[in-house]
């Protein structure tokens, strides 16, 4: 079987979970499952193609500033991808994104979308657009695919609830985590504080970091040996360092760049826990991040985060900050709790295994086929 992806979510993307997702879904297809997986991909500074050997990429410098230039390189990376399509060397078409430039170039070759999440039909009239395709643009790009992979079973739902599709279309195909088998340089450390809550990824719109903070600036206050380390998404914005220093813990509140994945293993591991205050995920890859590197969690009881943890981790109300307060510093007095969700988050890991998702994608694309 021949399975062509494209450029779509490596352009412009050093690291992300998407991007993640795709990488490791086309390298344990291809070592593991026996397919032959093509990339469309010219140029990327993606930092998990670096050292791939399913596609290596020409790296670019942002000579035109990091906007321009990756809009550049991708409409390079476009043309690529649509010259690739037009050759149909290849079973089944998985675009790695939502725009459908490729209808034009596919013919009748069957594609298959994965939908990772309904944040911007959830979220959209309240942060504005934030993928930048209408619903009705996503409705036809869902009903042209042979099939629909989701993420979760509350992806699944979404789907049903805010798009008109058949449920037997749909596939429900956990994300899992390369974590589970990754082990850093053994002379690699990165100095840390002592005991810190760890936050990670973006701090904007729906990931309800103030409310976090505001749940959480008491119990800093408290104990002035504790630090908040918040990895990746950039430094601190102005807005958000005066409200560090309203709330008296400009000193406790840190933040780390994440070079690669030693760097994110290591801050995981070191955590005294890892809280996730989100008010929707499709899935929460940095869950399983968490479980793999021993670190308890904590986290919101909405959407996806009570199918992926289940009995795995604690949870909050995330618009509760009295109640975010107190399942942190429970969590935080409790040694005994602290060990225990740390051994059912090694447990739970299990389920979420890359080779179990390339394994459940390959049906997918075998039932596209008649296989």
């Amino acid at each position: 079987m021949k399975v062509l992806f494209d450029h779509q979510s490596f352009s412009g993307a050093k690291f992300g979970g998407v991007a993640r997702y795709f990488y490791d879904l086309m390298h344990n297809l291809k070592y593991h499952q026996g397919v032959q997986v093509s990339l469309s991909l010219l140029f990327s500074n993606n930092e998990y193609l670096k050292n791939a050997d399913v596609k290596k990429p020409m790296p670019f410098g942002y000579f035109l500033g990091p906007g321009l230039t990756n809009t550049l390189f991708s409409h390079i990376n476009r043309a690529n991808s649509a010259f690739q399509i037009t050759r149909h060397n290849y079973d089944i078409f998985h675009p790695t994104y939502f725009n459908d430039y490729f209808k034009t170039f596919l013919g009748k070759t069957p594609y298959v979308i994965t939908h990772h999440d309904a944040i911007p039909e959830k979220f959209g009239d309240k942060y504005a657009s934030l993928d930048g395709f209408t619903k009705d643009y996503k409705q036809r790009v869902l009903d042209n695919a042979a099939r629909i992979i989701a993420v979760s079973e509350n992806t699944k739902n979404d789907l049903l609830e805010i798009f008109n599709i058949a449920p037997e279309k749909i596939d429900v195909v956990h994300h899992s985590t390369h974590f589970a088998t990754y082990k850093p340089d053994d002379d690699f450390d990165i100095a840390t504080p002592e005991r810190y809550l760890l936050y990670v990824g973006n701090r904007d719109n729906y990931k309800n970091f103030d409310v976090f903070l505001r749940a959480i600036a008491p119990i800093l206050k408290k104990q002035p040996d504790l630090h908040l380390m918040c990895a990746g998404n950039g430094k601190f914005t102005d807005i958000e360092q005066k409200l560090f220093y309203e709330l008296g813990i400009h000193k406790q509140v840190l933040h780390q760049e994440i070079q690669n994945d030693d760097v994110l293993y290591r801050i995981y591991q070191k955590a005294t826990a890892f809280v996730y205050p989100s008010l929707y995920e499709g899935f929460g890859i940095p869950i399983l991040e968490a479980f793999a590197c021993g670190c308890p969690v904590v986290l919101s009881n909405t959407s996806c985060f009570p199918e992926v943890a289940q009995n795995a981790a604690l949870y909050f109300d995330p618009k509760n900050r009295e109640n975010i307060t107190h399942e942190v510093e429970r969590l935080l007095d409790n040694a005994e709790l602290k060990l225990e969700l740390v051994k059912k988050g090694y447990e739970r890991l299990k389920d979420f295994s890359p080779g179990n998702t390339a394994r459940k994608t390959l049906d997918t694309y075998k039932k596209v086929l008649g296989k």
